[in-house]
């Protein structure tokens, strides 16, 4: 894997699924900037108090996919998100919410501030120890800035 920081600027953006994954990655997408369509054919009440998203009340089609650059397959069906992945082309990136191995890049644990951004991974072996060192980590920085 390669870490990098991607502009979401007017970066074509789909996200299917619309429980709380989706939910949790839409949000993250829009404190970067990112813009997403949420696809889904039940969409949790929180979605729609976000702005700037695209919601569409829809069960997943292919022809959904055809513009987008990121692609985040969200359901809670592992059939579904296998077609999305099957459905997307070579220059989409796909992450699978369900089968990290489907996935041409997944998200890490961000600690942010006004100074630093670090971001953590365990390359998916165990987010419960990344989630701890973040934990760790952000009261390190805490208690420095307080200094």
């Amino acid at each position: 894997m390669y870490p990098i920081m991607i502009d979401l600027t007017n970066k074509k953006i789909v996200v299917i699924g619309g429980g709380t994954i989706a939910l949790r990655k839409v949000e993250h997408l829009l404190a970067a900037g990112g813009r997403p369509t949420v696809i889904a054919l039940e969409i949790k009440e929180e979605f729609q108090l976000l702005e700037e998203i695209e919601l569409i009340k829809a069960s997943y089609q292919k022809e959904q996919l055809k513009e987008a650059q990121l692609i985040f397959a969200c359901t809670d069906s592992k059939a579904v998100n296998q077609r999305i992945v099957d459905d997307a082309e070579d220059w989409q990136w796909v992450n699978d919410c369900s089968q990290k191995k489907n996935s041409d890049f997944f998200n890490m644990a961000v600690i942010e501030n006004e100074e630093v951004l670090i971001a953590l991974s365990s390359f998916g072996k165990s987010p419960a120890n990344i989630k701890q060192v973040k934990n760790h980590l952000k009261e390190f920085l805490e208690k420095e800035s307080k200094q």
